[in-house]
């Protein structure tokens, strides 16, 4: 048995691919949800590949092909939605709704569903074995066009991924750190990754939907063009994921000091300046609040207040801000005046501009959500009744 190396070269993506999904779905760093959404994700892709470049040494082996749903792409536009919102949103799940776009993975199941069907029929004597090859024209047919709604599946999520990335970019402005930026740029990129692969995929699927075409390209080409860059893809996919699930050490706010030291008269003048800025002037329920802004109400300048902060308090504008607009959030959800707002309107009133950031700077600092912080006050309260 030979296999051609473009044949060796898919599956060594997908032996890839299920070696990348293994480490991803067993990762205990980084969040468990979104490593196991993207194993899942990478996994099915190698499934994929597994089934075209697998070499058919056997009826068994075909008939393993045609029976078994290996070709599952509906769940895949789905699947890069909820990673994305996962790795932004720390309090992301998947709920009712989202397992319900799911479902049209019986799309999927249609051409082996017609397998199933001839098999059953030809034991139970409905038909005879020597209509099989019509049976398996209907196949054919059937996965030449479930294409068509599995292509514009994956690219309607995508642009509704990229949308989604597009508002958290506008509403984080002001208050993103170094390590969610560098998780945002990896995010992109693997939005563009897809709509990239989405373009090759378009192409072939138009030569193969036109009659006069559809003998010739699979005949010469196969269909190389598309997994062969997929085999580029889950390679990618699954080694940036990996590296993206672990914490990022270069951007942490506990890094070694850089640049001259100050005198210790200046750090206590500006650390005594920020702090009446933020305990008496309440700058940080401004959420337009920037560290230039602070400078022109305190009268120092931008510089030397990074420089503290970084230096000696050990952590950047944001954090520095994000922490009095939790412990305002706390305070405020004690306070029955406050009863008749939403944890949402809080931490606007407080500051946040952005739902996701007042989440992950929320549970940064306490080790809990919003929720789960209001819902121990409530109890506790009751307790003192």
């Amino acid at each position: 048995m030979t296999i051609s190396p473009f044949d060796l070269l898919i599956l060594l993506g997908s032996l890839q691919g299920f070696i990348l999904a293994t480490l991803l779905w067993t990762n205990a760093k980084g969040r468990r949800l979104s490593n196991r959404l993207l194993a899942v994700l990478i996994g099915l892709l190698a499934l994929m590949s597994l089934a075209v470049g697998v070499p058919i040494a056997n009826g068994w082996v075909s008939l393993a092909l045609d029976v078994l749903p290996f070709f599952m792409v509906m769940p895949v536009g789905p699947l890069i939605y909820f990673y994305v919102q996962s790795v932004s949103n720390p309090n992301f799940q998947l709920r009712k709704k989202e397992r319900l776009q799911l479902l049209p993975v019986v799309l999927d199941w249609g051409a082996p569903l017609i397998v199933w069907t001839f098999y059953i029929g030809f034991f139970l004597g409905f038909w005879p074995r020597e209509d099989g090859p019509s049976w398996g024209e209907v196949m054919n047919e059937y996965n030449t066009y479930a294409d068509i709604p599995r292509w514009l599946s994956v690219t309607t999520y995508l642009f509704l991924t990229a949308r989604f990335l597009d508002r958290q970019q506008r509403t984080d402005t002001n208050s993103i750190t170094d390590e969610q930026r560098g998780t945002m740029r990896w995010l992109r990129q693997f939005i563009r990754a897809f709509l990239v692969f989405q373009c090759v995929w378009l192409l072939h699927l138009v030569l193969s939907l036109i009659p006069a075409f559809r003998n010739t390209l699979l005949d010469r080409v196969g269909w190389y063009p598309i997994y062969i860059p997929l085999a580029g893809l889950i390679y990618w996919l699954g080694f940036k994921g990996y590296l993206h699930s672990r914490p990022l050490a270069s951007v942490s706010p506990t890094s070694k000091p850089t640049g001259p030291e100050l005198p210790d008269e200046t750090v206590a003048q500006v650390t005594s300046s920020l702090l009446n800025a933020m305990t008496n002037d309440r700058l940080f329920l401004d959420p337009e609040l920037t560290v230039e802004k602070v400078g022109q109400n305190t009268g120092l300048t931008p510089k030397i207040i990074s420089a503290v902060l970084n230096q000696h308090l050990r952590k950047n504008f944001n954090s520095f801000i994000n922490e009095y607009r939790v412990e305002e959030i706390k305070q405020r959800l004690t306070t029955p005046a406050y009863e008749h707002l939403t944890l949402t309107g809080i931490a606007f009133e407080c500051g946040f501009n952005s739902q996701a950031t007042f989440q992950r700077a929320f549970k940064q600092q306490t080790g809990m959500s919003p929720g789960e912080f209001a819902s121990r006050q409530k109890k506790t309260a009751q307790i003192r009744i």
